[in-house]
């Protein structure tokens, strides 16, 4: 009952599974690009970067203000003058009404406004670069995922078509059984052997559910999105050595945010021995005002006019203030250039224990490979000796273990030199182009 309640329950799977749809890995990719949330910040903190990237916010713009005022009072006078003559006014009203337009252009500041556009130009390249980073990572974590769920509908298949020997074996021990040639101790290893391999399949799709929601979750999905994915896991990616070196220094997102974080670093001192320089601004106003008062002897004023000049300052001391900022920040790019150094050594390490997995991962694929068209012989000779009778259980039990392993270790084998193979075209920068 059990069996056929299992074999229901894996046709209507595999007829779900042939109503979805198949998403290729190049999909992924791209949905991932176009969705996931950490790839759409980075992007719209690449916006706010180019954003902040202007000539206003080096200080190369100049400065146009609009301003106004209304002054009322109503007030009480008492006013005596030497010539004897006294004025009181009761509730004498007064009025001031003024309006100017004011202009400064920073015409020389020691030369930090360019310094300070040059930091914004770095700094918005650095958000690219960052951007690129996020995207390398989201298609890194895509590719692994898409090919674990690969990897887990192969050993999903062997372990499938492993049950049919074990129908195979158990079919062979009844037979045995009712003829009165064995006892029911092969049968009872047999249909435990077969209970075991149900429940590591039922494990394995288990893992197959997980595998799926974290891919959905890279590619903003809903969880309980199914689909298909492709069978095949290719390696199609084979560098050598000491040409992959070369180009990993060149096209390695981490090592060029740091050099970028150099170029920032170098325009903030620049910033800072600017202070040293004279200041010198171009102004200039277009004043009126207006004053009318019932108390006095003025009743109407009023002035229009234009005004303009030159301005100019120049910090002779505040202290060593400005000396010691300058320090600070060449200490801090001198650290940055460490950053880098360090940056490189870790990239050159990881490159090289990814390239030697690469390496080895290839050889064990193509022993596994040879391996598993022994073992599958092997299988086939042992269930026939099995079945007339030359072979005991136990022989039988052995080489089809040893199927079953070598099928393991074959599908996660593929799976590791495609790992690897991903990793390596990380540290080169070839992820994302």
């Amino acid at each position: 009952m059990f069996r056929d309640l299992y074999i229901v329950f894996c046709v209507l799977c595999f007829g779900m599974m042939n109503a979805q749809d198949v998403l290729t890995i190049e999909d992924a990719i791209k949905t991932g690009l176009e969705k996931n949330y950490a790839v759409m910040i980075s992007k719209n903190d690449k916006e706010i970067a180019k954003a902040q990237n202007n000539f206003g916010a080096a200080g190369m713009s100049p400065t146009v203000s609009l301003n106004g005022n209304l002054n009322l009072s109503n007030i009480n006078s008492h006013q005596e003058f030497a010539s004897g003559t006294v004025q009181d006014k009761t509730g004498a009203q007064t009025n001031n009404t003024g309006a100017s337009i004011n202009f400064g252009w920073t015409i020389f500041d020691g030369l930090k406004m360019f310094a300070i556009k040059k930091r914004l130009n770095e700094t918005e390249q650095l958000s690219a670069l960052q951007l690129k980073t996020q995207m390398e990572t989201t298609v890194y974590n895509i590719i692994l995922a898409y090919y674990d769920i690969v990897r887990l509908n192969r050993l999903i298949k062997t372990s499938q078509q492993n049950l049919s020997i074990y129908d195979e074996r158990e079919k062979i021990a009844k037979l045995k059984l009712d003829i009165g040639n064995d006892s029911k101790v092969d049968l009872l290893l047999t249909q435990s052997d077969q209970n075991k391999a149900k429940s590591d399949l039922l494990q394995l799709q288990q893992q197959l559910l997980t595998s799926k929601v974290n891919l959905n979750n890279l590619l903003s999905r809903p969880v309980d999105v199914d689909f298909k994915t492709n069978d095949t896991i290719i390696l199609n990616y084979d560098p050598a050595y000491d040409e992959l070196k070369k180009t990993m220094v060149k096209n390695n997102s981490s090592i060029l945010i740091s050099l970028q974080n150099e170029l920032i670093a170098e325009q903030s001192i620049k910033e800072a021995r600017s202070a040293n320089l004279p200041l010198v601004q171009l102004v200039g106003a277009y004043n009126f005002n207006r004053n009318q008062s019932q108390a006095g002897f003025v009743f109407v004023s009023q002035q229009a006019g234009l005004n303009y000049g030159v301005t100019a300052s120049w910090l002779l001391f505040n202290g060593g203030r400005n000396s010691k900022l300058i320090k600070e920040r060449q200490i801090r790019l001198l650290d940055q250039k460490y950053v880098t150094e360090m940056s490189k050594l870790q990239v050159d390490a990881v490159a090289y224990i990814n390239y030697q997995n690469y390496l080895t991962n290839k050889l064990i694929l193509q022993l596994e490979t040879d391996n598993l068209k022994g073992s599958q012989e092997l299988l086939n000779i042992s269930m026939e000796r099995y079945r007339i009778g030359k072979a005991s259980l136990l022989e039988t039990k052995e080489t089809q273990k040893n199927l079953e392993d070598a099928q393991s270790r074959y599908i996660n084998a593929l799976y590791d030199s495609k790992k690897s193979e991903t990793e390596l075209l990380r540290a080169n920068g070839a992820l994302v182009k």
